[in-house]
């Protein structure tokens, strides 16, 4: 809970201290949000609920099936947590698009930033972040890499800190202060990426070739580090004015689904290999008689059942 209560104490400190303005405020503001804002979000919405359905229903599903192998199967119960996880993820996800364009969640940032004298900042989107983020990286660290929580807390609790930075960037009018929050921001990015990278090494270090998906546990904390970074590289350009607000949202939007996406496929590999592997180990340890069976198919063509021979006839 310490990220929790660090995560909360610094959005309330920034926002109090920054107070940003409402959007429908400013009129630059309000005329580029009704630009930017679009659809995309409502299309959104009723795919994630698709998933989000899907993804219940299998995990009852399965949690049904394997119950009574709890407590016979070592560990078999943390196999659910990454997808009970997901689907917090995509609960949270589709609260922000039903919000995101809510006027009371949008704000304008200080003149000059983007090159106009009000952008609009769209603050669900940070504060998905700021619970979604937390959740993938706890998802690519310790259930897919089996880092102790001790380990990712640290870079949890930075990347929490340094997207609180980047959001109160928007809306500090100090030219030099802007850009320093944004520059301390991606130091803080580097610092967790190397935390990061460092669960990838200590996994490859202590197992062996033969854990199941190994390469596609460790491409999940390298695919993080790489799409935070192409966050980053949005972020800039908006700051920058290279890119609309409209250009802007969509990217963000588009992103947020595809990497929750990705990770949820990404887990269904690791699920499947992981009982792929349980399977064969119960195979392999069963004791069991050999039996020659000798198929005998219907008119049609169809096995019906097989017929049991001695092993020496």
């Amino acid at each position: 809970l310490v990220w929790a209560g660090t995560t909360v104490s610094a959005a309330l400190t920034a926002a109090i201290a920054i107070f940003p303005r409402p959007c429908i405020t400013v009129d630059d503001c309000s005329r580029m949000h009704e630009v930017a804002w679009n659809a995309l979000s409502r299309y959104v919405v009723c795919s994630l609920l698709t998933a989000l359905v899907l993804e219940i229903a299998a995990l009852r599903l399965t949690w049904k099936s394997a119950r009574p192998l709890v407590g016979m199967v070592r560990g078999i119960e943390h196999t659910f947590v990454p997808p009970l996880l997901l689907c917090v993820s995509f609960f949270v996800l589709i609260l922000e698009n039903m919000f995101i364009g809510a006027l009371w969640l949008v704000h304008a940032a200080a003149p000059g930033v983007g090159n106009v004298s009000g952008r609009p900042v769209y603050s669900a989107i940070y504060a998905e972040w700021l619970i979604n983020v937390p959740i993938l990286l706890v998802l690519a660290g310790t259930c897919a890499l089996g880092r102790p929580l001790s380990d990712v807390s640290r870079p949890l609790v930075v990347t929490n800190l340094y997207i609180i930075l980047a959001w109160s960037a928007y809306f500090m009018e100090p030219v030099v202060a802007r850009w320093s929050a944004i520059l301390l921001a991606f130091l803080m990015y580097g610092w967790a990426s190397v935390d990061m990278a460092q669960w990838v090494l200590k996994f490859r270090e202590a197992t062996r070739r033969d854990v199941p998906a190994r390469n596609l546990r460790c491409a999940l904390s390298v695919g993080l580090i790489v799409i935070f970074f192409v966050y980053g590289l949005v972020y800039l350009a908006a700051h920058l004015g290279m890119i609309s607000s409209h250009m802007e949202l969509s990217s963000y939007i588009i992103m947020n689904v595809g990497v929750k996406l990705v990770i949820l496929l990404a887990f269904v590999g690791i699920r499947s290999s992981q009982f792929y592997d349980l399977l064969v180990c119960l195979l392999v340890n069963k004791c069991t008689p050999f039996e020659r069976q000798i198929a005998v198919a219907n008119d049609f063509g169809d096995v019906e059942h097989a017929s049991s021979l001695p092993l020496l006839q």
